[in-house]
């Protein structure tokens, strides 16, 4: 177990640094295959504050195909703080968390995943400029011929009504590309794992925001 751990290790660190230094040079064919998990985390975590031991619960955000299984969006994700490690005056702050399992309708798949210091940003996208005036009445839509009945196109209605008093709110969407945290960066763990580390600050996450996991599986033979 402790070998199957070092390989993942070397893998998911041998990756990250070629992506650092831009490198696009594909894995060799003997090469552990690297597989980026997008998860929807349930809770907030901080080094230092949440210990270690904590049980992770967490969503997949997207299907994702590992050891030949197509693992389908919402699966359950259960994982643990392995390391949570404030930052202080000496020490740097470090973050190990590792999803153990995945469960769904009818299947289960052990993973052995590392957080990865990547995340996908929510942005929000404005509400389309409204008409100032009202439709006719008697139109069968309410932006005119050929335009979709949908209220997100309908006119906002006067200042007195019950409406108007809950303006419709921007958006939220979540970007189709992850970033990177700022100041963050993978480092070997003792156990075979991966932890992140900041010199900076604590490291945080947020409930209900979508970070990358990794995992590596052996190549098909």
């Amino acid at each position: 177990m402790f070998t199957r751990r070092l390989v993942v290790q070397g893998a998911i660190l041998g990756f990250w640094s070629a992506v650092s230094i831009g490198q696009q040079t594909p894995p060799a064919s003997s090469s552990p295959v690297l597989h980026e998990f997008p998860v929807i985390l349930q809770q907030n975590v901080e080094t230092g504050k949440t210990p270690v031991g904590t049980k992770i619960q967490a969503k997949l955000a997207a299907a994702t195909l590992f050891n030949g299984t197509v693992i389908p969006k919402n699966a359950v994700i259960t994982g643990l703080v392995v390391e949570s490690e404030a930052k202080s005056a000496k020490n740097q702050a470090r973050l190990e968390i590792r999803i153990d399992k995945v469960t769904w309708n009818g299947g289960w798949s052990p993973l052995g995943a590392y957080l990865m210091p990547l995340y996908y940003p929510t942005t929000r996208q404005a509400v389309p400029n409204l008409p100032h005036e009202a439709p006719d009445p008697d139109s069968r839509t309410l932006n005119g011929a050929g335009q979709s009945g949908s209220p997100m196109n309908r006119p906002s209605p006067g200042n007195g009504s019950e409406a108007s008093r809950g303006a419709m709110p921007d958006i939220p969407t979540i970007s189709n590309r992850p970033v990177r945290m700022g100041n963050v960066a993978l480092e070997a763990a003792t156990d075979g794992g991966i932890a992140l580390v900041s010199e900076h600050a604590n490291i945080k996450l947020f409930k209900l925001t979508t970070y990358v996991f990794a995992a590596a599986e052996s190549p098909a033979k």
